[in-house]
């Protein structure tokens, strides 16, 4: 554990517990200065919201994003697919558009997850954590058994693998929305032959 250099260290407490995750999808929103815009897109599609949500809770506000010292891995992942929906949106002035675009930039972005280790100190001992089948670090947070979280820059042994990347997205989007992104094949496509 001492070999990879520290990015950031988190002390569970009571003063660090999280709210509900709409709370703290609020509290991102405002950080990444998308607030008007996120709930014109909400308002358009609730299962974006819904989604949304999820990313708040996998990620919580306290993952760093290795791209930019000191600044959100969650900020990032909703201030990038906003900007996407809304250029979208701009452009072609179609909401289906829109969407994918959200949920295909917020894939890519929270990607990005993997390019770093979580380390849990619980009770017991130290675990590493794993984005695409850990449980939903908002819960780690609360539990009364952690004690420390810490990140290392270090990548997660499937920080290159496209599969991986799907498997992360789907903690947060549905099948059909990674579908209708066409972050999916088809599987009636790959075996149609002419």
């Amino acid at each position: 554990m001492q070999e990879q250099s520290v990015i950031f260290s988190l002390k569970t407490s009571s003063t660090n517990t999280l709210q509900s995750a709409p709370i703290e999808l609020k509290k991102a929103c405002r950080a990444a200065r998308c607030q008007p815009a996120t709930q014109e897109l909400f308002a358009r599609w609730p299962n974006l919201r819904e989604a949304s949500q999820r990313l708040a809770s996998l990620l919580t506000i306290h993952w760093p994003d290795q791209r930019e010292d000191g600044k959100s891995l969650l900020v990032s992942c909703l201030a990038s697919g906003i900007n996407a929906a809304t250029q979208k949106f701009d452009i072609e002035n179609n909401d289906l558009d829109e969407q994918k675009a959200f949920i295909r930039q917020v894939s890519e972005d929270l990607a990005g997850c993997l390019g770093l280790t979580l380390m849990i100190k619980h009770k017991a001992g130290w675990s590493a954590y794993d984005p695409n089948t850990g449980g939903y670090l908002d819960e780690i947070i609360n539990a009364p058994n952690s004690e420390e979280l810490v990140w290392f820059d270090k990548c997660h042994e499937a920080f290159n693998s496209p599969q991986s990347k799907i498997v992360v997205a789907s903690r947060v989007f549905t099948m059909h929305e990674l579908k209708l992104a066409g972050l999916l094949e088809n599987p009636l496509q790959q075996h149609t032959t002419v």
